[in-house]
């Protein structure tokens, strides 16, 4: 098995591929190398879990992080919109969330610093190899496309695919604030702009440490560059006047270690695997980010591919499950695309005087 990126979506397939025939000799080609970067937090709702309870067994998942159970819509000025109990979600921190989906990949080769430069492909169209950029070949029998948004393996395999324009860009990072994280408890707390398109989020993922989402319509606020300074002052104009939580948080952020992310989904696709290659995770059904659901999915993707692949024997059982994977997982991804496209148009709108809907966390 070849595996075409090593973040979340890789391990967790390295997971997954734990107990199937398609153990034996599986590899990560990971671009980076130190790894794929996590600033932000992971919300795992009962869907994440429940996968994980298939990949990953050896963990307490559930103990791993805080627990959260309530979600409280607020304003720029910290009027609460509502405030409604979801089943148990569980917040930890990405780096935590890397480390141990890492782990449960356990003996699988993880090789960083090597990215793929294209795919070998037999006149039917089976993949037999993933070109390195020095020339050198890596070859197998399964390929997982697990290279996020921004896919080459997805590239390659639909050419006439593209990522739509961005709508929405997100700064995230973490604060290290026992105060606020105590403030916030159980909850996960979105702040709205009652004009639209400015979103605060605040998720505690331990007693000290709070999660930090800034989300902002680009067409109104233009943020140029991506360094630690203009990410400062670009977070504490956007928050000026908010509630303390909000002004105090972005104001102890650690920028240095903040990502910019430019948001941009992808249109369902016809299919979710040709042949011997199965897209998995953002490559396969990259979402706006409010539905909250891309971590989760990842790891649905990922249990599937457990579920299904037991009983391969040989070539045409690998290409068999793939396309099962691809029949069973498209419906999902299709509704996924349109709920955050929902959830996108209602954000750069005004907020209602009703408030804005709770986001899919569970």
């Amino acid at each position: 098995s070849v595996i075409l990126g090593g973040g979340g979506s890789g391990r967790a397939v390295a997971a997954a591929l734990r107990g199937t025939p398609l153990e034996r000799e599986a590899i990560i080609l990971e671009q980076a190398n130190q790894g794929p970067q996590h600033p932000g937090g992971v919300l795992l709702n009962q869907t994440g879990l429940t996968a994980l309870d298939v990949i990953a067994p050896e963990f307490d998942w559930r103990s791993s992080g805080r627990l959260i159970d309530t979600v409280v819509l607020r304003s720029s000025t910290g009027r609460i919109y509502s405030e409604a109990r979801v089943d148990a979600c569980i917040a930890l921190r990405g780096t935590e969330f890397a480390r141990m989906l890492r782990d449960a990949a356990g003996s699988v080769a993880f090789l960083e610093g090597w990215a793929f430069a294209g795919l070998a492909r037999t006149a039917s169209g089976s993949v037999t190899q993933a070109r390195l950029p020095d020339g050198g070949v890596v070859e197998g029998d399964a390929f997982f496309a697990c290279d996020g948004v921004h896919s080459r393996a997805r590239h390659l395999m639909f050419p006439e695919s593209h990522l739509a324009d961005v709508v929405v860009e997100e700064i995230i990072g973490t604060a290290d604030m026992p105060a606020v994280a105590a403030h916030l408890g159980h909850g996960f707390h979105k702040f709205h702009d009652e004009e639209g398109g400015l979103a605060i989020e605040l998720l505690p993922l331990n007693a000290r440490t709070v999660a930090c989402f800034l989300q902002f319509d680009p067409a109104r606020w233009t943020l140029v560059a991506r360094d630690p300074v203009a990410l400062r002052t670009f977070a504490q104009e956007r928050t000026a006047g908010w509630p303390p939580e909000v002004e105090d948080a972005f104001a102890s952020l650690d920028y240095g270690r903040a990502r910019r992310v430019q948001a941009r989904d992808l249109p369902p696709l016809d299919e979710l695997a040709v042949g011997n290659i199965a897209l998995v995770g953002d490559a396969a059904h990259a979402a706006l980010p409010f539905t909250l659901q891309s971590a989760n999915d990842t790891l649905a993707d990922a249990a599937l591919l457990n579920n299904l692949l037991h009983a391969v024997v040989d070539h045409a059982g690998i290409k068999d499950a793939f396309e099962r994977y691809s029949e069973i997982r498209w419906p999902h991804h299709r509704k996924r695309f349109a709920e955050g496209r929902a959830l996108c148009r209602e954000f750069l709108a005004p907020t209602p005087k009703a408030g804005p809907r709770v986001p899919l966390v569970a």
